[in-house]
């Protein structure tokens, strides 16, 4: 029973530090990564903050806007995918902010440093 219970104490920890690492990505990098880099940037953000919902639903726009590339010579599939995981990821980012009580990515960083340092 208490390793059990030490388990859960370290799945909440770490629960805890993603919602801080989800807090702390800063909107204009996501932004210009997004546009230089858009898959690589997804999956970039997915691994940081361990919250790959936009990297899949990207994905899922994706393989949609792949018959619509044959009308619009990939115009959609070139921009959909990335705006659709860029705005998930900053819509989650300025929700954990909130939820967590940062005014930015500075705070959620320190934060993140101090739970780190034990």
């Amino acid at each position: 029973p208490s390793f059990f219970m030490e388990y859960t104490d370290y799945l909440k920890a770490q629960q805890e530090m993603n919602e801080i690492r989800q807090a702390s990505v800063r909107g204009w990098g996501v932004c210009i990564t997004h546009f230089l880099l858009a898959p690589a940037a997804s999956v970039y953000y997915g691994a940081k903050t361990k919250y790959w919902k936009p990297t899949l639903i990207a994905s899922a726009v994706a393989l949609g806007a792949i018959p619509l590339s044959v009308v619009d010579c990939g115009f959609t599939l070139f921009l959909a995918p990335p705006i659709t995981s860029a705005a998930l990821i900053i819509s989650n980012t300025n929700k954990k902010r909130k939820e967590l009580g940062f005014l930015s990515p500075e705070q959620a960083e320190f934060s993140l440093y101090e739970k780190s340092k034990g």
